[in-house]
This record gives structure tokens, C-alpha cells and sequence, in this order.
């Protein structure tokens, strides 16, 4: 697959581990081309206000299980040039780290392809914060961001590297190779 694929959606994805800047970039591109927030950040922030359990703490599997349901929904919903902060690749990583089966992750996959190259922000220590929804240590992000790698390699999607930089410089460097 390349990012000239006529025969896929214009779905682009911004991925890598917690931390590493790609909410704020997410934000700058949003001025030029639709996004679609990170599904995990929204079901956290929803089960915090509603006192829900689908969390990784309470219940991995269902936290799993809505954020596959929210991204197959966010892909369904999008409509021309799109930019999701993850995809369902993602997914991978988080059945990898809470230990869930990962057969309905890979039929959605096939089901809902992407563009490639997959936009890859890399572990950055000196912008890493911890919040409310994002609590691993930065070693506990960057290895979480290798289940990531995995995850989008294995489904076959090429990973370019987004270079460390202001957000402004980062969001151009994906915006010059979205295509036309």
C-alpha cells in the first residue's frame, strides 16, 4: 500500500506512544484537513464522568472492546481527507498489553484500511506529561509505542518517523506527504 492508493479512503494516521506530541499536532492539522480524535482519551474521559469501569484498570476488555467499536465507527463516519490520532491497528498493543484476544482487532483491521505510510511520532522524553487519562512512566509509554510499532508492521502498514520538532514543524512534515 502506498499513500497514492487510489483504491483506499483518504485516511491517514497519526500514531506512536502516549506522549509523544500527537494531540497537539492532531490540532494544527485540523485547520487544513478533517481529524478524528483519539478514541481511547474520549471512552477515559466519558467512564471518569459517567463513574463507568470500561478503563484499563477495571476492565481491560471492555475498554478494548469500546475503543474498537468507537474507531470502527469513527473510520465509518469519516468523509474525505481524514487524519485520525490512531487507528485500529493501535488496538494491537493494547491486547498485547492487557492480554486479550486479538481475532475481533485483526477482522476489523482487514475491514477498515488506511493510507501508508502510518505517521509514527517516536518516544520524546522532554515533551512527555503525564494527565489524567495518559499514567505510565515515560519508559512504560516509549515500550507501549514498540507494541504500537508491532501492531501496524504486522497488519502491513509502513511506519515513516515524524521528526522531533515544534508541532508547526511536525504538522507540515505530514501535511506535505498527505497527497492530493
Amino acid at each position: 500500500m502506498s499513500v497514492t492508493d487510489t483504491n483506499l479512503p483518504p485516511y491517514f494516521i497519526l500514531t506512536g506512544p502516549p506522549g509523544s506530541g500527537k494531540t497537539t499536532v492532531l490540532d494544527i492539522i485540523a485547520q487544513h484537513v478533517g481529524t478524528i480524535a483519539e478514541p481511547a482519551r474520549r471512552i477515559l474521559a466519558e467512564q471518569r464522568r459517567t463513574g463507568g469501569t470500561a478503563t484499563g484498570d477495571q476492565d481491560p476488555a471492555a475498554f478494548v472492546a469500546q475503543m474498537l467499536e468507537t474507531a470502527k465507527s469513527d473510520y465509518d463516519l469519516a468523509t474525505g481527507r481524514t487524519v485520525f490520532d490512531r487507528g485500529l491497528p493501535d488496538l494491537l498493543a493494547f491486547t498485547q498489553y492487557y492480554q486479550l484476544a486479538e481475532k475481533p482487532v485483526h477482522a476489523a483491521i482487514e475491514a477498515h484500511r488506511y493510507r501508508s505510510p502510518v505517521f509514527f511520532f517516536p518516544p520524546w522524553e522532554e515533551i512527555y506529561e503525564n494527565d489524567d487519562e495518559r499514567t505510565l512512566d515515560f519508559v512504560g509509554a516509549a515500550a507501549f509505542g514498540e507494541l504500537i510499532c508491532t501492531g501496524y508492521l504486522s497488519s502491513g502498514y509502513e511506519l515513516i518517523s515524524v521528526p522531533t520538532g515544534s508541532p508547526k514543524e511536525r504538522a507540515r512534515f505530514i501535511l506535505d506527504r498527505l497527497g492530493d
